[in-house]
């Protein structure tokens, strides 16, 4: 009998049951697009999600961390400008 216990949009799967139905349970997160937490002794370890989720949740990483640092930039009085010029005498030193 397979432990999989279904929550709305995540299912969570020990580790033990995940080592004997892991072809299924990548099909699951796959195919109905849900994510498969992993627990080791009840505590979850881990998370399997669809490559596409993976991949827009890294864009919107990399989307946070540039807010951030414009704002850093900004409350510094430094502008986009300066950051500019400065990357492109950076760049033309390593050249």
């Amino acid at each position: 009998m397979v432990k999989l216990y279904n929550h709305k949009k995540s299912i969570t799967v020990s580790i033990a049951e995940g080592k004997k139905r892991f072809s299924r349970i990548i099909n699951d997160a796959a195919g109905e697009k849900k994510e498969i937490v992993v627990t080791k002794r009840g505590e979850p370890v881990a998370v399997i999600i669809p490559y596409k989720e993976y991949k827009q949740s890294k864009r919107v990483e990399g989307y946070r961390k540039i807010i951030t640092a414009r704002n850093l930039f900004a409350n510094k009085g430094i502008s986009a400008e300066n950051i500019y010029k400065e990357s492109r005498k950076q760049l033309e030193k390593k050249s």
